[in-house]
């Protein structure tokens, strides 16, 4: 069973539901992560996020191995989770790490969304866009949490398990319209095979609207004014914040309201900071109604990291920017600055999700996750007088599953069009025409 980014909580439980006897996989982690000591059927693999590196590189070459061993007549399970993209992009017989890690940045830096960045990703590695399920002769299942706006699975972790849409040319464009193609990278590409079409048995188990609707359903079950006003943001960070702003001010009086939101915000970085979709959000946030009494706002990346720096996100209120002022550097040239996380690194309001505690007591009226999985972006606004959110523990519905003898996912997946969302509207979710399913 090879596994890319799992939260580390889930492997006891995996073992314990398949059974360690007839269990055998190997997964694939950031460096840190806290392997397990009690685990006795996963062993436990490191490669670098959001860039990779030379120990990534070897990692992820043993992945490619383990599969390509797996026997015909058994069966595997591949739980796919964004970020699988970055731990799988570099192997020991491609491009070199620094030289994906510098194409990655200039793409991230130069504003390529999500689709643009995963689209080369795929092209790049030999594990993704399909690449892992043609190695391996067994038969496979893909358990996906998506991470993605659409929920698209060639754009979850880079569809390693699924047919590519895309080839070499248009990751070749991408990487040139960014101004991020090296001579390297043009060679690799261009000696790549033609895209191939198969058939794979994929399920999406969670998302982030799903995780929206559970935290929205666990909010009114508490006597909460609670509603999902976006779950599929796109665009710049900066201007969904400045309409959020707006939204704020002209809220109805005297009433408690929690609006919960996510999707997939841009941060185009373009000063000498960290940068961070969560954290720019939060900042341009602040600034834009600072002195604006009786809200409270969470952004935050569920899977723990926003960009380039250990935190999820951050916490701001009314009193953010005055605080900040005081504190010491000039707010507005750090967040000018694409320097967000150091800002509210300063103010004591960064969100580390291994440590939140003290953040929860300084904060009631947000909370310090909205499910234990993976969305781009999640935001939450808390609207004063007296909304207090606690912390929340999703569970997802389980739905019907279909005859086992029934594709679950098409060799011709639907494409996905930034035109096809609507700001700050619950209409723009994509429902595939494919028979991949969410379940």
């Amino acid at each position: 069973m090879p596994w890319a980014k799992p939260p580390f909580p889930w492997l006891k439980p995996v073992e314990a539901a398949w059974g360690a006897d007839g269990l055998s996989g190997l997964v694939v982690a950031p460096h840190g992560s806290a392997a397990d000591s009690s685990l006795k059927a996963l062993s436990v693999a490191t490669a670098s996020h959001p860039y990779p590196d030379e120990t990534g590189a070897v990692s992820a070459s043993r992945l490619l191995a383990a599969v390509a061993a797996v026997a015909r007549w058994r069966a595997g399970a591949v739980p796919a989770v964004g970020g699988a993209s970055s731990l799988l992009l570099a192997v020991e017989d491609g491009p070199a790490p620094e030289i994906l890690k510098a194409g990655t940045r200039a793409l991230l830096n130069g504003g390529a969304d999500i689709h643009a960045l995963n689209t080369v990703r795929r092209a790049l590695s030999p594990l993704l866009g399909g690449g892992l399920a043609q190695a391996c002769r067994g038969r496979m299942t893909t358990l996906a949490i998506s991470d993605v706006v659409g929920d698209d699975p060639v754009s979850i972790g880079s569809g390693p398990t699924v047919p590519n849409p895309t080839g070499a040319a248009e990751a070749l464009e991408l990487l040139d319209r960014y101004d991020a193609l090296s001579a390297p990278l043009e060679g690799w590409l261009r000696a790549q095979p033609p895209v191939q079409v198969f058939e794979t048995d994929y399920r999406i188990i969670a998302s982030g609207p799903l995780s929206l609707q559970a935290a929205e359903q666990v909010l009114l079950s508490r006597g909460h004014d609670a509603s999902i006003t976006a779950d599929a943001q796109v665009g710049l960070a900066d201007d969904n914040a400045l309409m959020l702003a707006e939204r704020v001010r002209r809220r109805p009086a005297g009433r408690a309201q929690v609006w919960l939101m996510g999707g997939e915000v841009e941060d185009r970085v373009t000063g000498s900071g960290r940068g961070g979709r969560n954290v720019q959000f939060a900042a341009r946030l602040a600034q834009a109604l600072d002195g604006v009494p009786g809200w409270t706002f969470l952004g935050a990346d569920t899977d723990g990291q926003d960009g380039n720096a250990p935190n999820a996100g951050a916490f701001c209120d009314s009193t953010s920017w005055t605080r900040a002022r005081v504190a010491g550097p000039d707010p507005d040239a750090m967040l000018a600055a694409n320097d967000a996380h150091s800002l509210f690194e300063a103010l004591g309001d960064a969100l580390d999700h291994r440590s939140d505690g003290d953040q929860r007591q300084r904060f009631p009226g947000a909370c310090s996750g909205l499910g234990e999985q993976k969305c781009a972006w999640h935001g939450l606004v808390a609207l004063a007088p007296s909304a207090t959110v606690h912390h929340l523990r999703v569970k997802h519905r389980k739905r019907r599953k279909p005859p086992d003898d029934r594709p679950l996912y098409r060799a011709d997946p639907p494409r996905l069009e930034a035109a096809d969302y609507a700001r700050g509207n619950r209409t723009g979710v994509h429902r595939p025409s494919g028979r991949h399913r969410q379940g």
